[in-house]
């Protein structure tokens, strides 16, 4: 992307440093996700490993979304505005309200909420992973719109759009594995720690 599209690339590779940890790793994200797993005592073997494929805990459903970034990353000039899109849903998707009533329920269950903390400092409208994938975005279809005229615009933007509609898409098995699983490991132990509420009430 640097030949033809710099500042684009530029500020993907921003969102792609902090990601990795800018240099720390206690900051790789991935790191953040195995110490929660771990605290869970889940520990997962070696993301390269023949081992990590076959662990027992995966679902195939797992790897919907996986496959699919995979996929599309191998074709970053046939499909940038696709990518362009994707990424933009990808960093909106870590923000909200909902996200900081995540924090609260991982805090009240005992977990660590780090990975999700993370993510609402660092994708944040303002400066953040958000504003950075908003911004090449813009400069991209800027670019085109001057290069092409608004006609080729609006099949870009259709583009970008189907890539932003697709993270809705594509994992929608593994998230009701997930939200299965949740429900199963995390439902019974808010249930108790509720009931044990009330009887303190109570008891008072």
């Amino acid at each position: 992307l640097d030949g033809r599209h710099a500042p684009v690339a530029a500020r993907l590779l921003a969102i792609y440093t902090d990601e990795i940890g800018g240099g720390d790793p206690d900051q790789n994200h991935a790191n953040l996700f195995r110490r929660l797993l771990e605290g869970e005592g889940i520990r997962l073997p070696e993301s390269t490993s023949a081992e990590f494929v076959a662990w027992p805990g995966f679902s195939a459903a797992l790897f919907d979304l996986p496959a699919y970034l995979l996929a599309i990353s191998q074709f970053p000039r046939t499909f940038l505005p696709e990518i362009l899109g994707l990424n933009l849903a990808i960093e909106l998707s870590g923000l909200g309200a909902f996200y900081m009533t995540v924090v609260d329920e991982m805090r009240y269950l005992g977990l660590d909420p780090a990975i999700v903390t993370v993510h609402l400092a660092s994708d944040n409208l303002a400066s953040g992973h958000a504003a950075l994938a908003r911004e090449a975005v813009m400069i991209y279809l800027d670019g085109v719109g001057s290069d092409f005229g608004h006609e080729e615009l609006d099949r870009h933007w259709r583009r970008v759009s189907l890539g932003y509609a697709s993270l809705r898409i594509v994992p929608r098995r593994a998230f009701a594995v997930l939200l299965t699983r949740a429900l199963l490991r995390f439902g019974l132990a808010r249930l108790k720690k509720t009931a044990l509420g009330w009887r303190g009430v109570v008891r008072a």
